[in-house]
């Protein structure tokens, strides 16, 4: 099914698949750059593609996919190059529309850039935008690492920390001020 939507409908569900099972409107147009998203929504709504769903932003219209393989589909079928800008690109939505609350999605951010610098390793491209990302990526995870520890929940911590310190340079100091002080 997926195979016979319009470019624009294509466009919406691959940034969509990007965010997750569960979508807000504005962060499919900002990964879409401003193609016709609502009308393309509207499109995979109508379709039986995805549904209205809850938003987790106040203000925001959300939408679901209908069945994760339709979002699995959707996010394999985008080229790995694309996969690591609309992965930078939601990172940037998601603190921009989290403002002063954005250390509460410490984790999410710090997953899409962590993405984004993986597809970008992948393809080669080890230059300072993929360190820049990668240590952004560590700085987020890191803290979301210190947050679990600090409600006992030390498998969580020991998973994000390690995380980030994959994302860094051996000789990055930051290494050594992500392993916290328990």
């Amino acid at each position: 099914r997926l195979d016979q939507l319009g470019a624009e409908e294509r466009t919406a569900i691959e940034s969509a698949a990007v965010e997750g099972k569960v979508f807000h409107e504005s962060s499919v147009v900002e990964l879409s750059q401003g193609r016709d998203s609502a009308a393309a929504l509207a499109s995979l709504v109508r379709k039986e593609l995805i549904r209205p769903e809850r938003p987790v932003f106040a203000g925001e219209r959300a939408f679901r996919f209908r069945h994760l393989m339709i979002r699995d589909a959707a996010y394999d079928a985008i080229p790995k190059e694309r996969r690591a800008v609309l992965h930078e690109r939601h990172a940037g939505w998601l603190e921009q529309r989290t403002g002063e609350r954005s250390g509460e999605f410490d984790e999410i951010v710090g997953y899409h850039l962590e993405q984004a610098v993986r597809y970008r390793t992948e393809l080669g491209q080890l230059d300072d935008r993929s360190r820049d990302l990668g240590r952004h990526a560590a700085e987020r995870l890191g803290a979301a690492g210190r947050r679990a520890f600090v409600r006992s929940d030390a498998p969580a911590g020991v998973n994000l920390v390690s995380r980030a310190v994959a994302l860094l340079s051996p000789q990055d100091p930051l290494r050594v001020e992500l392993v916290p002080n328990v």
